[in-house]
């Protein structure tokens, strides 16, 4: 019995010491590929997108090996049924990220996508290391671990969400030194509201692999007209039907978590389920 224990012990102690050096070794990687990347004379725009998604996909693998040694992971378990009765409640969320596309000036013939399959494919991949990273770093560490102590009341619970969101928008703000200053406050406003839908999504399914899916529809729909396409994007319809939709989910989102979202649910994220 006592080898047994020993044995056990001994592996603990081996997948600790593992999951150390796996996360500097990980983050070290991130680190060098960014400068590396970064710091080349007139790279290929193709070159540039494999390297930033290379290192997006070094960084949601830190971010996993994080949420592992700091009991963070049981929001990485895959769908199951009563995560699947709960979708209805990630539509709010899908449609704010299938708004990105701005429609109004896409069917009134403002802006026009002109790329092969290929090359959007390309598009999407991007966006999906994108959001892979981001949710697993900020949805999966940030949030978790602002709400590791707070989950006794609606208002705790809440701020850390709001902290959480506050986060991933600010972060934006290294856009606008490649933008107009007006674009960027909207991305940053706009990037807050989708981080606190994740963040709501995340409570509502225990499910993070969603978070991943609307974050990276989101960036999708929101980046492949100017990417790939041309034209006018932002017409005053456009921002219209954003703002509207942007509020009317917004206030959709805070009747529904402080009124109809049970209380157990951020106590639920650290436990697994979805079976």
């Amino acid at each position: 019995m006592n080898n047994e224990l020993q044995t056990t012990s001994k592996k603990q102690r081996f997948g600790e010491v593992f999951r150390k050096i796996a996360l500097v070794t990980l983050l070290a990687a991130v680190v060098v590929l960014e400068i590396w990347y970064r710091t080349q004379s007139s790279p290929s725009e193709l070159l540039t997108e494999i390297y930033s998604s290379a290192s997006r996909f070094l960084g949601a693998l830190v971010a996993l090996v994080f949420m592992v040694e700091f009991s963070l992971s049981s929001v990485l378990h895959p769908l199951g049924n009563k995560s699947l009765k709960k979708l209805v409640f990630v539509i709010p969320a899908l449609v704010i990220a299938v708004n990105n596309f701005p429609w109004v000036s896409f069917l009134a013939g403002d802006c026009t996508l002109d790329a092969d399959i290929g090359e959007i494919v390309f598009y999407a991949f991007i966006c999906l290391c994108v959001g892979l990273f981001e949710e697993l770093a900020f949805r999966g560490c940030a949030l978790m671990l602002l709400l590791k102590k707070r989950t006794a009341t609606k208002l705790s619970i809440f701020m850390a969400i709001f902290w959480s969101s506050v986060l991933f928008g600010a972060v934006h703000l290294v856009n606008v030194f490649v933008s107009s200053p007006g674009a960027v406050l909207l991305q940053i406003g706009y990037s807050a509201l989708i981080g606190g839908l994740c963040c709501l999504v995340l409570l509502e399914t225990s499910n993070i692999w969603l978070c991943v899916f609307i974050h990276a529809l989101y960036n999708f729909a929101g980046g492949v007209v100017p990417r790939l396409g041309a034209g006018i994007i932002w017409t005053g319809p456009e921002i219209a039907l954003t703002a509207i939709l942007g509020v009317l989910v917004a206030a959709y989102s805070v009747y529904r978590f402080f009124f109809t979202l049970p209380l157990d649910s951020a106590e639920k994220l650290f436990k697994r389920k979805g079976k």
